[in-house]
C-alpha cells in the first residue's frame, strides 16, 4: 500500500484479525478510516513500546498488494449490488452483471464477512428504502432486468455424471500461502445455501466461510473437472 492510501481501502484487504487491531488503533489514536496509511505509520511506527501485534498488523499494511485484490467496483455499484440482492435477485445474476465473481457478491450482503461493512451499515442508517431509492437507478433496474431475463432463457447442460473430481482436495494454488482442503460436489437448488442453479460448486474447508459453497461462473458448473480447475484461480488465504 502506498502512503496516500486510506485505511479504509487497507481494512477492505487485510485478514479479520489484523482489521480488528487496526480499528482499534484507529480508535485510540483518534483517527477515522480516510486517514492515510502514511499519517497511521508516523503515529505508530516510533513506537517502539507498541504491543508485537500491533507492529505486526502495520507491517501487514505495507506488505498488501493493492493490485492483486484490486476494487472492480466503485463505492456504488457495491451499493447497487445490495440493493438489487435485498430485492431477490439471483447472485449469479449480479456476478454477470458487474462482471465479478459470486464471491464478490456473497461478501457484500453477508452480515458475517468482514469486507464492505460501510456498505451495509449505510443501509442499516437510512432504512432500506431510501437505501434503494439512492441507488436503484432507472438505468440499474433496467439492466438488472435484462441479465435476469437472459439467465433465464439460456439452457444450462451441467452434468451431474462428470464426477471425475468430485470429493475432498488438498490443494495450494498460486493464490494461498498453505494447503486448503476443498471439497467439490454436485449441488441441487438450496435457497437456504444460495444455490440458485443446480451444478458442481466447491467449499473451501480453510476459508472464512467454511460451509459456504462457491461456484465460478457457468462454466465451473458444468462438469467437476471444470470446477476444480476455476477453484484453482478462485482461493486465496483469506476470502
Amino acid at each position: 500500500m502506498g502512503i496516500k492510501d486510506t485505511m479504509a481501502d487497507v481494512l477492505e484487504l487485510v485478514d479479520p484479525d489484523s482489521q480488528a487491531i487496526l480499528r482499534d488503533m484507529l480508535t485510540r489514536a483518534g483517527f477515522n478510516e480516510q486517514v492515510t496509511v502514511g499519517e497511521m505509520l508516523n503515529r505508530f511506527v516510533p513506537e517502539n513500546d507498541s504491543p508485537k501485534e500491533e507492529r505486526m498488523a502495520l507491517l501487514h499494511v505495507m506488505g498488501v498488494d493493492k493490485n492483486k485484490f484490486a476494487p472492480k467496483m466503485t463505492r456504488d455499484q457495491r451499493c447497487q449490488v445490495l440493493a438489487l440482492h435485498r430485492m431477490g435477485i439471483k447472485p449469479e445474476v449480479l456476478g454477470k452483471m458487474f462482471n465479478v465473481d459470486r464471491r464478490t457478491v456473497t461478501h457484500i450482503y453477508t452480515e458475517a464477512s468482514p469486507h464492505y461493512k460501510a456498505i451495509r451499515e449505510e443501509e442499516a442508517a437510512i432504512g432500506r428504502a431510501a437505501f434503494n431509492g439512492k441507488y436503484l437507478t432507472y438505468e440499474t433496474i433496467n439492466t438488472a432486468l435484462a441479465f435476469n431475463h437472459q439467465l433465464s432463457t439460456t439452457a444450462v447442460t451441467n452434468n451431474k455424471f462428470a464426477k471425475g473430481k468430485a470429493g475432498i482436495h488438498t490443494v495450494n494454488s498460486k493464490n494461498c500461502a498453505y494447503a486448503h482442503r476443498v471439497i467439490i460436489a454436485w449441488q441441487d437448488v438450496n435457497s437456504d445455501l444460495n444455490i440458485d442453479t443446480e451444478g458442481w460448486y466447491y467449499r473451501d474447508l480453510d476459508s472464512d466461510f467454511p460451509d459456504t459453497w462457491f461456484s465460478v461462473g457457468e462454466e465451473s458448473m458444468r462438469t467437476s473437472m471444470a470446477c476444480y480447475i476455476a477453484m484453482l484461480d478462485d482461493i486465496t488465504d483469506k476470502l
